[in-house]
């Protein structure tokens, strides 16, 4: 009877088995052909997207999702839905920015057979930006779904692929060879792994960086009732929980070598303040109770410091510019000149690098400007008032769950995890102010499951405790069944009879 399960459980347990299934697909899917950017890629990402919403939505297991979770879900998906709604011409012509495009329209005959149009400019492009929408809610919906075991094998596996990707990166940078950038082509020796775009690497290594020290700080230390004497902490490092602390060292210096060789400034910079950030936040709470004390605390805390003043002068000599970084304060100015022609509805979503042509400065005339190298203007240019709203919603509610993750009981796993995931969609969200870091579809992709682990809710881990306290099914009958007690039987005694002491 031991490991028996119920039908219904089982019910519930398998739609949990294919979201992880599925989850664990996507996450490996992602980056692997030019992180996500062709069409190809996006449709395969979509479709398995669909798949998970779909299993999501059918399976009897409950997950809680916060009312302020889902008015920015719903917001979210539905925003490029708005911009698609045909509208009367004479209407949308006198709507902001769109009095140019009417009387272009007009000149070329386009106008004579259309009495509707869209907000958007670039109504193709905004169907498909609403498609891909679908891809971070199914992965945000599935992490929320999952239970601690799950969770934790998914984050093991990101931490997998990753990894994978930062020694590909450091195999480009010390190797001669055209064939390991895998087609893309690369005017200079940097790390990529399958990306198109060093700084986006860089974005997914230094959002990662955080989950690797907060599971090398938890993995730190033992678990005895009695603190250990300090030979028995240095000894500590021969046992399997010490191995695992190693390994999660190695992949936590691996990462950080990657994001150096990417040479990309900002990569750099944000994985200093990671470092940073999570030395301050794991200092005290090494191992989840602090066993090393206040010397431990002082000499985390020296390391980390250290670690970053070594880092300094890596960001002078190893980090590079290009033509765009140069240039991005001017790509900066022509996209707040856009928001402020559009406000307050903007272009359409997707349609920035179809618009911004109409903007860009005579210095880039030459140059074909795709993005505007701030995820934040992008979104204002192409969602306007729309956009703003849900930068302003989803800000909120991140530093909302702040309180609720540092306030929490116990420093277990889970919470070291979603500390960590904290920290990386932080650095993940100050790289968006130079970089189209979420405009990428594998960083997309990352960001919404890191977003799930940091939302999640602390509870599926104490049903793992509980589940470990409690006994299996068929051993509480056994447990409950009334043991017969021994009898026992004193012998009588005659009054003249001699009582024999070994009877007693």
């Amino acid at each position: 009877m031991h490991g028996y399960a119920s039908p219904s459980q089982r019910a519930k347990n398998l739609p949990l088995g294919f979201v992880a299934l599925l989850l664990a697909a996507i996450l490996v899917f992602a980056p692997l052909f030019r992180s996500g950017q062709p069409p190809l890629a996006q449709l395969v990402l979509e479709l398995a997207s669909v798949c998970l919403l779909v299993i999501i939505l059918w399976t009897p297991q409950k997950f809680s999702v916060d009312k302020r979770q889902a008015l920015i879900l719903g917001f979210f998906f539905l925003t490029p839905f708005f911009f698609l709604i045909p509208l009367p011409f004479g209407l949308i012509e006198s709507l902001p920015g769109r009095e140019f495009y009417g009387t272009v329209l007009a000149q070329i005959g386009a106008r004579k057979n259309a009495e509707f149009w869209s907000l958007s400019l670039v109504p193709f492009r905004t169907e498909a930006a609403w498609l891909l929408t679908l891809v971070p809610i199914a992965v945000f919906l599935g992490t929320r779904s999952l239970k601690f075991k799950g969770l934790r094998l998914l984050v093991i596996l990101l931490l997998g692929m990753v990894t994978g990707q930062a020694i590909l990166g450091l195999l480009q940078y010390g190797g001669r060879s055209d064939l390991l950038y895998l087609g893309m082509e690369q005017t200079r020796q940097t790390a990529v792994g399958t990306y198109t775009n060093r700084n986006h690497l860089a974005g997914l290594l230094a959002m990662t960086l955080p989950i690797a020290l907060a599971l090398l700080f938890y993995s730190i230390g033992r678990r005895d009732h009695r603190p250990p004497r300090w030979r028995k902490k240095i000894a500590f490092l021969a046992s399997m929980r010490g191995h695992t602390a190693i390994g999660y060292g190695a992949i936590a210096l691996l990462l950080l070598l990657a994001i150096i060789f990417t040479r990309s400034r900002a990569g750099i910079a944000l994985a200093m303040l990671g470092i940073l950030l999570a030395t301050f936040a794991f200092s005290r709470r090494i191992g989840g109770t602090n066993i090393y004390g206040t010397i431990g605390t002082i000499v985390t805390i020296t390391i980390g410091i250290g670690l970053v003043i070594g880092l300094a002068p890596v960001l002078d000599r190893f980090s590079i510019s290009g033509t765009i970084e140069d240039a991005r304060w001017a790509i900066f100015s022509a996209t707040t000149t856009g928001i402020g022609y559009f406000f307050p509805l903007g272009s359409g979503p997707g349609s920035f690098s179809q618009v911004f042509n109409a903007f860009q400065p005579l210095e880039l005339g030459r140059w074909f400007v795709n993005h505007a190298h701030n995820d934040y203007l992008e979104w204002l240019f192409e969602g306007g008032a729309f956009a703003a709203s849900l930068i302003l919603l989803f800000i909120a509610l991140y530093l909302r769950q702040w309180t609720k993750v540092w306030i929490s009981d116990s420093w277990s796993q889970l919470r070291f995890i979603r500390v960590g995931a904290g920290i990386g969609l932080f650095l993940m969200l100050g790289h968006s102010l130079v970089d189209y870091n979420l405009h990428t579809p594998a960083n997309i992709v990352y960001f919404a499951f890191l977003s799930g682990i940091f939302f999640a809710d602390p509870d599926i881990e104490e049903e793992r405790k509980r589940s470990r306290r409690s006994p299996r099914v068929g051993d509480t009958d056994i447990q409950n069944v009334s043991q017969p007690q021994p009898v026992r039987i004193t012998p009588q005694v005659a009054p003249d009879q001699i009582r024999n002491p070994f009877l007693d």
